[in-house]
């Protein structure tokens, strides 16, 4: 198989992957009833507050920056950056996708953007709401935008993010933690 060929087969496969973990993460999401869906609002909203602080910290100097751009960030596959989210679903991990998820109806991923390289989330920008992000996406910034933001604040807020997604427990969301 020559280069080209085995790129299609690999973003083929990847666009079918993302279509799976949406489909997933929904279906998944639908069943939190009760207990687990007081315990994910309590996260969610927590989730949310951090990603609110880091866009109101991000967004003026996004707004400079951004629009005139031609270092396009949004793509599934950059090489020369070494990012890589082509089988996922907006760069979204099962734990962050619920958290967005939990109180807000996300846009319909455009899964043949895919096929042009770019983010399912991408119209001419993201379309996700704000504190709906990834942390993936939130994470990300280039060299531009490093020089302009105060990155310490930001890491502390990321930093804070990152424990509540490795303390966020999918288990009290379905309820499996408990005895019977």
């Amino acid at each position: 198989m020559n280069k080209t060929n085995n790129v299609n087969h690999r973003l083929q496969a990847d666009i079918k992957l993302a279509q799976k973990k949406f489909a997933y993460y929904e279906k998944v999401y639908k069943i939190i009833k009760g207990n687990g869906k007081e315990y994910l609002q309590i996260q969610s909203t927590a989730y949310k507050k951090i990603i609110h602080d880091i866009q109101e910290l991000i967004l003026p100097a996004i707004r400079r920056n951004c629009p005139n751009c031609e270092n396009f960030c949004c793509k599934l596959h950059n090489p020369e950056l070494s990012i890589y989210t082509a089988g996922s679903v907006g760069a979204f991990s099962f734990a962050d996708y619920i958290l967005v998820r939990c109180d807000t109806v996300l846009p319909e991923p455009n899964f043949r953007n895919m096929e042009k390289n770019l983010c399912p989330f991408w119209v001419g920008g993201c379309n996700l709401p704000l504190d709906c992000r990834s942390y993936l996406c939130i994470k990300w910034f280039c060299n531009r935008l490093k020089k302009e933001l105060d990155m310490q604040v930001i890491s502390k807020h990321l930093e804070t993010l990152k424990s509540l997604l490795k303390d966020f427990s999918i288990q009290k969301c379905l309820g499996l933690n408990q005895c019977p």
